[in-house]
């Protein structure tokens, strides 16, 4: 009996990014390894429908997979400033308490620079004081400041921040959810080593978990166009057949084709 060769995703993703007008590629698969999302970022020289269309016929191409273009979507920038003009960086943490109430407030300031520009972005959360409460609000401000540079309803939240004894080493962990377009809930985990603090720790914990992710959501200022609403574009695909040549065997068989992580 032959055996299938285990597809991972950043097999997929490296095959996605070599097709023409690609610059970033993101893979979700589900809990079975079949895909269950695709995310392409282009600029606006090439149509949608064709990326679409080139995605499918790649993974058909390499390895057999079907995949159903409502599950690949599509963001093209408006302008032609680079997709990822550099990672969100931390810049500054400040805390402010209110003494009549004794509630605080932690300000999570981050950075990002293109060239000679540099972008601030802030995020504010309320705190009671306590270490686990205080650090789960700058965990929650960085989400917060983060979320101002994606495009909605794209959205970042975090579940859980713990501190954890690695070696002889202190770190701090956090475990953050990512809200899809789709509604689905992607769990993302960063840690960082204390080195001077927990607070500042906590930010490039954060920050680790969800740099990787961010270099593949649609930016603010960019347009994101999931094929689903590009059916209506099919009729103009050039030749008759070019709509039912990827056209999945069944749906059980299209599911059936495994990405492993």
């Amino acid at each position: 009996m032959s055996q299938r060769k285990t597809v991972s995703v950043g097999d997929v993703e490296n095959i996605l990014v070599c097709l023409p007008g690609v610059q970033k590629a993101r893979v979700v698969v589900n809990d079975w390894g079949a895909i269950e999302e695709i995310h392409i970022l282009t600029g606006l020289d090439r149509n949608p429908k064709q990326i679409v269309r080139d995605v499918q016929s790649a993974l058909k191409a390499q390895w057999d997979i079907t995949v159903d273009r409502r599950k690949v979507s599509v963001a093209q920038l408006k302008s032609t400033t680079p997709l990822t003009p550099g990672r969100l960086r931390y810049a500054g943490l400040e805390m402010k308490t209110d003494t009549g109430t004794g509630k605080s407030e932690v300000c999570v300031t981050l950075e990002r620079s293109n060239e000679e520009q540099k972008a601030v972005y802030v995020g504010r959360a309320e705190t009671d004081g306590t270490e686990g409460s205080l650090l789960f609000a700058i965990a929650r401000a960085t989400c917060l400041a983060v979320n101002l540079t994606i495009q909605p309803p794209n959205a970042f939240f975090p579940d859980d921040v713990a501190l954890i004894q690695v070696g002889p080493r202190r770190a701090v962990a956090v475990l953050v959810t990512l809200v899809t377009p789709r509604g689905n809930h992607e769990e993302l985990l960063g840690a960082a080593i204390i080195r001077r603090e927990p607070m500042e720790a906590c930010v490039r914990a954060t920050l680790d978990a969800l740099n990787r992710r961010l270099e593949v959501l649609p930016v603010q200022g960019s347009v994101e166009r999931p094929a689903k609403d590009l059916e209506e574009d099919e009729n103009a695909m050039e030749g008759p057949d070019r709509g039912q040549a990827l056209a999945p065997e069944s749906e059980a068989q299209a599911e059936s084709e495994a990405v492993g992580e």
